[in-house]
């Protein structure tokens, strides 16, 4: 099994609180890192704090953009981002490490991401047409992508 170089960085907005989601984190982090040096970072939520959805949204993307200050690759998850099966993704992780050894996926809270975080990210790639709480999508990305690790590795679990 090949580790790959550089370092995978999620960055999402709010911490996984329900045990459920906390496993499946714990997990999925544990696989992926046989094969290549994962972080997960947790940016501070705003929502519910006193403060409108536009200023929480402002200063969650501050603490994304802080997470991923010095990535040179940032892929925001986003509902209108590309689409690509696992056998891409697989394809796509492999390019981006091989061409940036690091890059970071961002994740937004529940009011999306803002502008700046927008502008920043170098691509948008999406998990599903559908709509996802970000705990959710939290869990399906690392699940994607070690899925992913698994195919660029020829292993059976992507079957």
């Amino acid at each position: 099994m090949a580790l790959l170089p550089g370092t995978v960085t999620v960055a999402a907005v709010g911490k996984l609180r329900t045990v459920y989601w906390l496993a499946a984190q714990q997990e999925y982090a544990k696989r992926i890192r046989r094969y290549v040096k994962l972080d997960i970072i947790e940016a501070r939520d705003h929502v519910g704090t006193g403060v409108a959805d536009a200023v929480a949204m402002q200063r969650e993307g501050q603490g994304l953009l802080d997470a991923v200050a010095g990535i040179p690759w940032v892929v925001m998850l986003d509902v209108q981002g590309k689409h690509a099966g696992s056998d891409g993704l697989a394809r796509y992780l492999r390019k981006q490490v091989d061409t940036y050894r690091d890059l970071a996926f961002v994740i937004g809270g529940p009011v999306g991401l803002s502008d700046e975080v927008q502008t920043a990210a170098n691509d948008a790639l999406s998990l599903s047409t559908l709509t996802l709480p970000h705990e959710l999508a939290r869990v399906v990305l690392l699940e994607q992508l070690y899925r992913a690790l698994t195919i660029l590795n020829g292993e059976k679990y992507h079957k």
